[in-house]
C-alpha cells in the first residue's frame, strides 16, 4: 500500500468548492479527459455537486485503485488536508486525477487530469476551471446550487443539456448573463492550489 498526503486550497473569492476528491488510477483509465465529453459521474459532480458516482468508479472500475475526498465544501481561501491510501499493484504506474466544483456555477468544476505520484518530493499544482460542457451557463439560480442562491428552489435539470458544449474545456467564468454578480463571483485561473507528497515509510 502506498499513502501520499493531499493539500487543497481554494484560491478563489467567493466560489465555494463542493467536497474535493482526489482518485488514483493508471494514466490508460482517465477520470475525465480535456476536449471530450464528460462520462456521467463528471456530469453529476459539476452540475450537483455530488461525488458518490466517482467513488463507484474509484472502486469498482479497471485501471482505478483508491481515492480520498474530504467531508465538507472548501470555503474560499480554506485548505482541506487529506490522505489517500491505495494498492498500487491494481494500478500500473498509477497517477492522480483532482476534482471539485464551483458550486456558484452551472457546470464549473476545478479539475487535475492524471498527474504523476512523485517519490522523491512534492507535487504542487495550480490547475483552472474547466466546464463540463454538460450543462448551458445561464447563470441561474434555478439551476445553481451554491450558496450565491440562497432562496432559490432545489434546481431543477437544465434542459437535459440543451444549448450546452458538448465537451470538457477551460471555463470562461462568469459574464453576468443571469443572476450572478460577475464582480463577485467570476475568477481568473488558477483556482487551487494542490500539493500531493508520499508519506515517508510507505
Amino acid at each position: 500500500m502506498e499513502t501520499y498526503k493531499v493539500r487543497v486550497t481554494n484560491l478563489t473569492f467567493k466560489q465555494d468548492f463542493s467536497p474535493p476528491i482526489i482518485v488514483a488510477h493508471e494514466k490508460g483509465s482517465p477520470l475525465f479527459s480535456k476536449g471530450r465529453k464528460a462520462r456521467g459521474a463528471i456530469k453529476r459532480m459539476a452540475e450537483e455537486g455530488v461525488n458518490r458516482f466517482i467513488e463507484i468508479i474509484a472502486t469498482r472500475e479497471d485501471g482505478f485503485c483508491g481515492f480520498a475526498a474530504a467531508e465538507g465544501p472548501l470555503l474560499p481561501g480554506k485548505t482541506w488536508n487529506g490522505e489517500i491510501t491505495f494498492d498500487a499493484n491494481k494500478c500500473k504506474r498509477p497517477v492522480y486525477s483532482v476534482v471539485a466544483k464551483l458550486t456558484n456555477t452551472n457546470d464549473a468544476f476545478m479539475g487535475i487530469d492524471g498527474s504523476k505520484f512523485l517519490d522523491k518530493r512534492p507535487s504542487k499544482l495550480f490547475p483552472p476551471a474547466f466546464d463540463a460542457g454538460t450543462e448551458k451557463n445561464n447563470e441561474k439560480c434555478t439551476c445553481i446550487r451554491g450558496r450565491a442562491c440562497p432562496a432559490s428552489p432545489k434546481p431543477r435539470e437544465n434542459l437535459g443539456g440543451r444549448g450546452s458544449e458538448g465537451f470538457i474545456h477551460v471555463h470562461r467564468g462568469i459574464n453576468g448573463v443571469g443572476d450572478l454578480s460577475q464582480a463577485d463571483y467570476d475568477w481568473k485561473n488558477p483556482v487551487a492550489e494542490v500539493v500531493v507528497s508520499k508519506v515517508e515509510g510507505e
